[in-house]
């Protein structure tokens, strides 16, 4: 299966450039996704973020233009709030909603996620292990990269979270895994609608992950972990500010 994202902006010197969601921009991005990738169609496509120049309708509504042409499968959405959600799935059918949910990052469960589960709405789960404060590995001062600039890995709020994480340790050690795999586990435990996102760049650690896959978790697991990572324990944003004021997930 291809998902894609699209609308996302560049600069010839790097960096942010917004984001362009008018329907002219949608075919013109799926043209190229098209040709890039070698195929007929896309089984998922969806906006990376929410245009805030122009109404989801509009972008929704070319991306249905481009099912009934057969050039796109299904739609999905990312990082969008409740409004929106609503609002796109008026216009067509959504399958699955991207978005970060973790052990770190539960603001989902207040309002998003009942109302995906209401519309019969998939999640796409990314950040399972919040950017590697969950893989076990971490430690202050060991990224040069993004985290750098990510409220969660700086200072105090940084030493606290990698505090839960030691907490949520104990509770891996306890089911003879490792801290990944627990956070991976709980995720998968989330419901048969969250299909966590998981990515690697060493064999090794894909091995790790896909052995959460049969780590079974009880009541009293589920209850330990939670006692080691309450829902809204984590110190910090997931993003920067500015990044986070561009989040429609987030208002």
């Amino acid at each position: 299966m291809i998902s894609v994202k699209f609308g996302m902006l560049g600069r010839p010197g790097g960096g942010w450039g917004g984001f362009d969601g008018r329907p002219a921009a949608v075919r013109n991005f799926v043209a190229y996704s098209l040709n890039r990738l070698g195929v007929d169609y896309i089984d998922i496509y969806r906006p990376a973020r929410l245009d805030p120049a122009v109404p989801v309708e509009e972008t929704i509504g070319a991306i249905s233009e481009l099912v009934d042409a057969g050039y796109i499968r299904h739609i999905g959405l990312s990082e969008v709030g409740v409004e929106t959600i609503r609002r796109a799935q008026a216009v067509h059918p959504i399958v699955d909603l991207q978005i970060e949910y973790s052990l770190l990052s539960r603001a989902i469960e207040d309002e998003i996620l009942p109302t995906c589960r209401e519309l019969g709405i998939g999640i796409t789960a990314y950040g399972v292990l919040s950017r590697g404060l969950l893989s076990g590995q971490y430690s202050a001062g060991s990224s040069g990269d993004f985290r750098a600039h990510s409220p969660r890995f700086q200072g105090e709020n940084l030493d606290h979270n990698l505090r839960l994480v030691d907490e949520l340790r104990v509770v891996a050690q306890a089911k003879e895994a490792t801290v990944a795999q627990i956070a991976i586990a709980w995720a998968l435990h989330r419901g048969d609608d969250i299909v966590p996102v998981i990515g690697t760049r060493r064999r090794i650690r894909l091995a790790e992950s896909l052995a959460a896959l049969d780590i079974s978790l009880d009541a009293n697991d589920l209850e330990r972990i939670e006692k080691a990572i309450p829902a809204g324990a984590a110190a910090g944003d997931r993003y920067p500010t500015a990044s986070m004021a561009m989040l429609d997930s987030e208002k």
